[in-house]
């Protein structure tokens, strides 16, 4: 997630000006696209954790957690079909699915407290980058603010995604 937004914005350029550069092969847009294949494989990991985040929890924290794929998946499977990059419009989704699948868990036992403040860190990550989307270009940086929402939902929510990556327990148990 981190060097492809790295690449895209060096291609495209800081600004909603296209610069229209190049790398093997690809334009902005690809490239921009391409930034959606990391959310479908955490989708994917997501997915695969399910005994662990979906089926110990309580009803808070289903919620969360079918918000939290469907804000990952849908934008990406639009990002990559039409190879453009589409605005972070599920972003609240994700950012809030995050945060209720840490509350959710709060009472289980199934998933560690560095899990739950991972989870509900990288939630309030994602939330405060869309609210930086919605300040007024005045108030922002000179580059109307996209650096700061990239660095903001890419960077640390790239590390953000490491971090509840790691902190998952290694071994799921099945119940009954």
């Amino acid at each position: 997630m981190i060097p492809l937004w790295s690449l895209f914005t060096s291609l495209h350029g800081p600004t909603s000006v296209n610069q229209d550069g190049h790398f093997l092969g690809g334009d902005p847009l690809f490239w921009g696209s391409m930034t959606s294949v990391p959310n479908l494989l955490i989708a994917a990991g997501l997915w695969g954790t399910r005994l662990l985040l979906y089926t110990p929890a309580g009803r808070t924290a289903r919620i969360g957690y079918v918000l939290l794929l469907i804000g990952l998946t849908v934008p990406a499977v639009v990002d990559l079909a039409t190879l453009t990059l589409g605005p972070p419009l599920l972003l609240p989704a994700v950012a809030v699915g995050l945060i209720l699948l840490a509350v959710g868990h709060r009472s289980s036992q199934s998933l560690p407290g560095a899990s739950r403040r991972a989870l509900f860190s990288l939630g309030a990550v994602l939330l405060l980058g869309f609210m930086w989307a919605l300040v007024s270009n005045e108030i922002t940086d000179p580059m109307q603010g996209y650096r700061i929402f990239g660095i903001i939902t890419s960077v640390l929510g790239g590390a953000g995604w490491m971090a509840v990556g790691v902190s998952l327990p290694r071994h799921v148990t099945r119940r009954g």
